[in-house]
């Protein structure tokens, strides 16, 4: 079965539509409860990681920021939903020294009214040997992501596969 994992938004919660829908596609969804304010948080969401070996880490907002950081350390490719890797409110005790460049995908809101998604696309660009002008979609939702905005860039890299 093809295992993701899916880390949720600072305030959002478990089993979200867009978790549901891809256990619609026969996925195989991890998605823990992310209490991003906890010391050890990256540390157990490491470990879940280690034990169950996804294919692809899905990240929102900080569960992006985390998705991201997670990917460097497993070299797994990632998906970033208007992920929040820079212009925090706070941050998350993380590990951030992975050294791995995973493929990432982008898919980031112009209406989001809390990460600037221009900002966020030069920082991969800056920061990410695996990320191009081409792995990104933008839609006009806000900080939510549409789960059809999910499904478009499942479709549009043909990550459907995983």
């Amino acid at each position: 079965m093809k295992e993701v994992v899916y880390l949720h938004g600072l305030e959002s919660k478990t089993n979200c539509s867009k978790v549901k829908y891809l256990r619609e596609l026969g996925y195989k969804v991890h998605n823990p409860s992310m209490n991003y304010k906890n010391d050890s948080c990256f540390k157990k969401t490491k470990e879940l990681l280690k034990k169950n070996n996804p294919k692809v880490i899905i990240g929102s907002s900080m569960g992006g920021y985390f998705a991201y950081e997670l990917g460097k350390h497993f070299n797994i490719p990632v998906i970033l939903l208007n992920p929040a890797l820079h212009s925090r409110n706070f941050e998350p005790n993380i590990d951030n020294g992975g050294e791995n460049q995973p493929i990432v995908y982008l898919a980031v809101g112009e209406n989001d009214d809390l990460i600037d998604y221009k900002k966020t696309i030069k920082y991969l660009l800056k920061n990410s040997k695996k990320f191009t002008n081409d792995n990104y979609l933008k839609g006009n939702h806000g900080h939510r992501t549409p789960i059809e905005v999910l499904e478009q860039i499942l479709l549009k890299f043909n990550l459907p596969y995983l």
